[in-house]
């Protein structure tokens, strides 16, 4: 049960860590467009100049790649634990199977790791 769970849990992650390089590429890509439209018309007018300082635009730019670098970071971390969880649980198949130990130990630090860090001894 607790294989499948970890299995299920790696469709929607995957779809999510997936899409975040589109994402990224997209964001460059606008990003690249409006600073082609600054070089253009580098008088755009009060609206727009407005409109962004009052987004603060140069904090979105330098933002917005980071925040999508700490989901893939937590994604592949996700995936990570997950991944662990099946090795641990070593429910996939019902017959005997070789084990490699230091992959079951790290998987289980993987998965315990927040309370190793809580716990100071």
């Amino acid at each position: 049960m607790v294989s499948g769970i970890a299995h299920e849990i790696n469709n929607p992650i995957g779809c999510i860590s997936g899409n975040l390089k589109s994402l990224n590429n997209s964001l460059e890509d606008l990003f690249g467009l409006i600073e082609l439209y600054r070089q253009t018309f580098p008088q755009p007018g009060a609206e727009i100049e407005e409109e962004i300082d009052s987004i603060d635009l140069s904090f979105l730019q330098e933002d917005l790649p980071k925040m999508l670098g700490s989901m893939k970071d937590a994604g592949d971390r996700i995936v990570s634990i997950s991944q662990s969880i099946r090795t641990f649980s070593r429910a996939d198949t019902d017959t005997k199977k070789a084990f490699n130990a230091n992959e079951g130990l790290e998987s289980t630090v993987l998965i315990l790791r927040h309370r190793l860090k809580a716990n100071e001894q």
